[in-house]
């Protein structure tokens, strides 16, 4: 929150410079309308925990928004700053109106950019080629999906559309990573048992986000009750001769994953594996213990740019996309939804479709 009132404050100085504004009135008029967007953003996120309908919907949406729209202001801003660098080096004569039609114009269409890519999920395709992977497997398709937030902003409409996208790929099975719900209380009286609309001859399978636990391990579980979905809560299954193991997100500094894995009764390294696990991190220790396919979530891709190049960072390379080395193969999901802001300017909202192929 103090990073997000910092931003704030900086974006008041660079406005009302690069508006002119030198009139102490106008600028503290200034100042409270942005001390209220900001924090209008913080109390829509109660408000809409507290009481979920459709007025406190829209208002976190718009009020949320913002959020995205200041980020984009500032990119904006930042472009502008580049073209009066230019300007004064080169000797140009850029008119002044049309660095403010950047400035406002630049942003706006970045954020209808970002919307459009939220609400508009795209299907990646991979290949993934798995030492001794079964017959029963062996170049069929499943589906990873990852990050959808349901919630607040994304809700039945959003779901079904989801759903319906995913039927179309006929998929064998479909492997869910987390964060399926946003994490905040709301008004799920629309979330009537959709997975049972999906066609997996091999079942769906799921694990924990950190979003999910925010919401609580027990109310996830019951909004999921009476859907064909496999919880895999620590816990790992057998299909088809290939090994699922579901490990759920995990707040502990010292959380072990090559332990959790090494503890499922029955697990073989020698035998072909799936792990679905939200965060793509501990990777080593996957490889170490033989899993040879990991799907994990979380990053978002940043979601916003230029986040994506600190979130990449963060995770080591491995933000976004998919990685192999050796027998061992990982896909990180941008996420079918988006937290915080409906938007995505960095990376599009997607459905990963991946082939299976024994090596």
């Amino acid at each position: 929150m103090l990073t997000l009132l910092a931003g704030h404050a900086a974006f008041w100085y660079v406005f009302i410079r690069f508006f002119h504004i030198t009139a102490p009135y106008l600028q503290i008029i200034a100042a409270a309308i942005l001390i209220s967007l900001y924090l209008n953003a913080i109390i829509s996120s109660y408000i809409v925990y507290k009481w979920d309908n459709l007025f406190t919907r829209y208002y976190y949406i718009v009020s949320i928004s913002w959020i995205g729209l200041s980020l984009n202001l500032c990119i904006a801003a930042g472009l502008v700053a580049i073209l009066k660098l230019i300007d004064w080096t080169f000797a140009f004569s850029i008119p002044d109106l049309f660095l403010k039609l950047i400035f406002v114009g630049g942003s706006i269409l970045l954020t209808f950019f970002g919307i459009y890519r939220v609400w508009s999920p795209r299907v990646t395709e991979y290949t993934v080629r798995i030492k001794d992977l079964p017959d029963e497997w062996d170049n069929k398709t499943v589906v990873h999906l990852s990050d959808v937030h349901l919630g607040a902003v994304y809700r039945k409409k959003f779901f079904s559309r989801l759903i319906d996208k995913i039927n179309r790929l006929e998929p064998e099975a479909v492997f869910i990573t987390g964060d399926l719900f946003d994490g905040m209380e709301a008004d799920f009286s629309w979330l009537n048992h959709p997975f049972t609309k999906l066609n997996t001859p091999r079942g769906i399978y799921y694990s924990f986000g950190n979003h999910d636990l925010y919401l609580g391990f027990n109310r996830v579980t019951d909004l999921l009750a009476g859907n064909p979905v496999e919880v895999l809560d620590n816990r790992m299954m057998v299909v088809g001769g290939l090994q699922i193991i579901g490990i759920s997100y995990s707040f502990n500094s010292d959380f072990n994953l090559e332990a959790e894995i090494l503890k499922q009764v029955n697990y073989s390294p020698d035998r072909p594996s799936v792990l679905l696990f939200h965060v793509p991190k501990n990777i080593d220790l996957a490889k170490k213990v033989g899993i040879d396919l990991q799907l994990s979530g979380h990053t978002h891709d940043g979601q916003l740019w230029p986040f994506n190049y600190i979130v990449n960072w963060a995770h080591q390379g491995h933000g976004y996309g998919f990685f192999q080395e050796g027998d061992f193969s990982l896909v990180v999901n941008s996420g079918a939804g988006s937290w915080g802001p409906p938007m995505r300017t960095a990376a599009r909202s997607e459905i990963v479709r991946i082939t299976l192929r024994k090596q």
